[in-house]
């Protein structure tokens, strides 16, 4: 997603977009609205940071998020993932942002990242690729993911 579209009232259309540019018709596919960006008409951009897993095997998909949730954590707003060696340099040395914290509810199942209500598309479209790259070596081959809406009741 071009920076030109950050913080524009289109933000959200262009965020939808990619985010289904994600799915794999017949495997795991994305819904539109996850990871969806918020604001505009005057009011400050934000993200949703959840992406929850609809499957028919949820506790291959909880491990899968346990897995991903490390790894999540070393991505940057750029979209760069980092690996467990570079980031504890390159975290150090940049002025990127990463997750504060991750974490997994497996009663959804979900994983949720504080990303202190940043925008950051290009980190939002890594962290659906690392879900499904997990997904995949937990063996889910069939899967949805998708965002809760922002009010709902359990969100912590």
């Amino acid at each position: 997603m071009a920076e030109a579209c950050l913080e524009t009232d289109q933000s959200a259309f262009w965020m939808r977009r990619a985010v289904v540019s994600e799915s794999e018709p017949g495997g795991i596919t994305v819904d539109p609205g996850t990871l969806c960006i918020l604001g505009g008409d005057g009011d400050m951009f934000q993200q949703h940071w959840e992406i929850a897993v609809e499957s028919n095997d949820p506790a291959r998909a909880v491990a899968a998020l346990t897995a991903a949730r490390r790894r999540l954590g070393r991505v940057l707003e750029d979209g760069r993932e980092l690996s467990p060696e570079e980031a504890d340099d390159v975290m150090t040395d940049t002025d990127l942002y990463s997750p504060n914290y991750v974490a997994v509810d497996d009663t959804v199942p979900r994983v949720w990242m504080d990303c202190k209500g940043g925008m950051f598309p290009h980190m939002a479209r890594t962290a659906l690729r690392i879900v499904a790259d997990e997904l995949r070596k937990a063996g889910v081959r069939h899967a949805h993911l998708f965002t809760r809406p922002a009010s709902h009741p359990s969100d912590s």
